[in-house]
């Protein structure tokens, strides 16, 4: 009976040792939102929740969607994919709540110079996908669908320390291919 006693002790002493570990794993910080909102995604200004231990890095991809004449087009849908998501320029696998959730999430528009940024804050990764989708139908004109595949090289380490591993800034000139 008595190692019975001992076992539940330890047990309850564990699990609160547990609760409490995950509860203080939170960040105090508020993110900042960037001084000129114009033609970028913002940054969510709520707290940041990460676990101890666990490297992240920011992500910030811009640039230009145009068409097969060089001109901007306006409305386009660009989205980082999450890890996890397999996926084609024309179809994502998976359960269709969290594909929508995802898509929503991180979803961007160019708008009418042809221009986006996205800024997302992930794990460090080898390479991130960007989904380009022509979601409009034909009011900017009908293009298909493109999935890029970026190395991630080149991240600013200036600012690292910690688990916070930096930034990676990419540039990016997407053109459309119309659909025939």
């Amino acid at each position: 009976m008595k190692i019975k006693i001992l076992k539940l002790k330890d047990w309850l002493i564990v699990s609160l040792m547990g609760l409490m570990g995950f509860s203080s794993c939170h960040s105090h910080k508020q993110l900042a939102a960037p001084e000129e909102e114009t033609n970028r995604t913002p940054i969510p200004r709520e707290e940041l929740r990460l676990m101890y231990g666990v490297p992240t890095m920011d992500y910030r991809i811009s640039g230009h969607v145009k068409d097969a004449d060089g001109k901007p087009v306006k409305g386009v849908a660009i989205n980082m994919l999450e890890r996890g998501l397999e996926a084609t320029a024309d179809t994502i696998y998976g359960d269709q709540e969290n594909i929508r959730r995802a898509l929503k999430k991180s979803e961007v528009r160019s708008d009418r110079n042809g221009n986006f940024t996205i800024n997302a804050q992930d794990l460090p990764w080898d390479s991130i996908r960007v989904l380009v989708r022509d979601t409009d139908g034909e009011a900017n004109g009908e293009y298909k669908n493109q999935l890029l595949e970026i190395p991630v090289d080149n991240v600013d380490k200036s600012n690292a320390g910690g688990w916070y591993l930096g930034v990676f800034n990419k540039e990016l000139e997407i053109q459309l291919e119309e659909k025939r």
